[in-house]
């Protein structure tokens, strides 16, 4: 009976066997933070965040047996209601076809080669309001139309990639850049190794005339080429289970384009058109064995220089804790501090608990 009453609820939706029905899924986020002097003033906020909690549909349907069609849309969700994420705005999404064993044509709006290229050992507060590297370095972006290849991971030698997206002419123009509507416009691309075996994983990226943002001057969308240096290294391969740590480097600077020549010319910012940005971060994450709690810690610094401007350093500094219930939950705790060196008020402290649930 429950096998008739099954082949019935497929058929009603119209699926044959042929066709493979797309996967939902999602994370929620949410935390409850105390921020000491938010926005680095005098000014101490009690804060629910959503923390970049998202829902989306992603799936593969085979057209050949060598060429299947791939898919994802995602959206954000407003879990607490307010705040950066904005219901229903769009995040990663793009169709694409992967060809078996070679590699993945896509096409869309998802996040640049150079941001992936730091995965999760390389940023501990990923998604975080508050204290996502994002809101101290520069390369964080998702790409709007963009047209991008990745190699199978088994290509060429077991465990290496290659990645390349370009954006098209049509990417929107700000104030500090300018459409050419008929060509590409910049490039976004890296080399990364994976070895499970021994723990190792590291990237190489680099962004050529990439729209991206610079924390410390407030500026978005500036043209930019950068380059970026990442790595994890787990030791359980080594008998200290559990242990991990990461590490990035990175350089950033505006590129030879418009956007150089328009910061020149602006009366806000005439000095940042020769600004460049150093930045690295650390991190250690230890599981206990035969325990549900992972303790993890990082420390990051990006320094921005300019042509008559004083020197600027974002320093950020943190530990967590998390207690995973099983691979969909997690509760945690966070405590992090991060430092404006030319601010008055230069230091704005964040801590809070929050739960975690993916689906």
């Amino acid at each position: 009976m429950k096998k008739v009453l099954l082949a019935a609820a497929v058929a009603s939706f119209g699926l044959s066997a042929a066709q493979a029905a797309p996967t939902l899924y999602g994370k929620l986020n949410v935390s409850l933070n105390q921020v000491q002097n938010y926005d680095f003033a005098d000014n101490d906020e009690t804060q629910l965040n959503s923390n970049a909690s998202r829902i989306g549909v992603k799936g593969e349907e085979a057209l050949t047996d060598n060429i299947s069609a791939v898919y994802q849309a995602e959206w954000a969700v407003s879990t607490d209601g307010s705040g950066s994420d904005t219901d229903w705005s769009a995040r990663n999404r793009f169709l694409g076809l992967k060809f078996k064993d070679v590699g993945t044509l896509k096409a869309g709006n998802y996040d640049s080669y150079f941001k992936t290229a730091a995965g999760k050992y390389q940023d501990i507060f990923n998604d975080d309001t508050n204290l996502d590297i994002t809101k101290t370095m520069h390369g964080e972006e998702r790409l709007k139309n963009v047209v991008g290849f990745e190699t199978d991971k088994n290509l060429i030698v077991p465990g290496l990639q290659f990645n390349i997206m370009a954006l098209v002419g049509e990417h929107n123009s700000t104030e500090y850049t300018t459409k050419e509507n008929d060509s590409f416009s910049g490039v976004s691309t890296s080399i990364s190794y994976e070895n499970k075996d021994i723990g190792l994983a590291a990237a190489i990226a680099g962004n050529f005339a990439v729209p991206g943002d610079y924390a410390a001057l407030s500026l978005k969308d500036v043209e930019s080429d950068a380059y970026r240096v990442t790595g994890s290294l787990d030791l359980g391969a080594l008998g200290a289970k559990g242990l991990v740590f990461g590490a990035l480097w990175q350089h950033a600077e505006l590129s030879d384009s418009p956007s150089a020549a328009a910061l020149t010319a602006a009366k806000l910012k005439p000095e940042a058109a020769s600004a460049e940005e150093k930045a690295w971060a650390i991190t250690a994450g230890y599981t206990i064995p035969e325990t549900p709690v992972t303790l993890k810690a990082q420390y990051q610094s990006a320094e921005t220089t300019a042509d008559g401007m004083t020197d600027r350093t974002i320093d950020q500094y943190g530990v967590g804790v998390d207690y995973n219930f099983n691979k969909q939950t997690r509760f945690y705790g966070v405590l992090a501090q991060q430092k404006h060196d030319w601010k008055a008020e230069d230091k704005k402290t964040v801590f809070g608990v929050g739960m975690e649930y993916n689906f």
